[in-house]
């Protein structure tokens, strides 16, 4: 007499799924990379990030832009102008915009102005090479992760999204001429 026990496979295999699904669909983030050039390379920018300075424009809710500051390593104060000739990463918390060309990294960053307390709040991340727009991430920031504690965290996460976005532009294909 044969006995058979239940297969688990098909009931792991729907609970990876949903499980994968869920992680996708809770993904509100966006890359773009469309003005990288071949020397705009992951290993280049991957080794700079962890010294460039960051300069901080916007806020979040009920957090201000020089807490913000604080909270963000090599972040310089609103105070100290970012100077707008070296590599640098800005960070940008509630504009409405991303950033759309490299008039974005030339234009000093505006004044602070009130809290905002408008959802959902978006966070961008914008690498500039001088005055020269390299790559940016934006993502959906929820409303019980606006305080400053999850800066880092946020801003990592962008950074990681921002090196893919580098590393899958059409810039880094590798042309051979026959």
């Amino acid at each position: 007499m044969k006995t058979s026990i239940p297969a688990t496979r098909p009931n792991l295999l729907m609970t990876c799924t949903l499980f994968a699904a869920i992680l996708v669909a809770g993904c509100h983030a966006t890359t773009d990379a469309r003005w990288t050039t071949a020397n705009d390379t992951v290993y280049r920018w991957e080794h700079a990030m962890p010294t460039l300075p960051v300069e901080v424009r916007g806020q979040l809710p009920n957090v201000s832009n020089a807490q913000m500051a604080q909270a963000i390593p090599r972040a310089l104060p609103a105070r100290q102008p970012a100077d707008q000739t070296a590599a640098r990463l800005v960070v940008d918390a509630g504009s409405d915009l991303a950033p759309a060309n490299d008039a974005y990294c030339a234009a000093a960053a505006p004044a602070p102005i009130g809290t905002t307390s408008r959802t959902p709040l978006a966070l961008t991340l914008a690498l500039c090479d001088g005055t020269r727009l390299v790559a940016s991430s934006r993502s959906q920031v929820a409303p019980g992760k606006t305080n400053v504690d999850d800066l880092p965290r946020q801003i990592d996460h962008l950074k990681n999204l921002m090196l893919i976005g580098i590393d899958e532009s059409p810039a880094q294909y590798v042309h051979i001429q026959g």
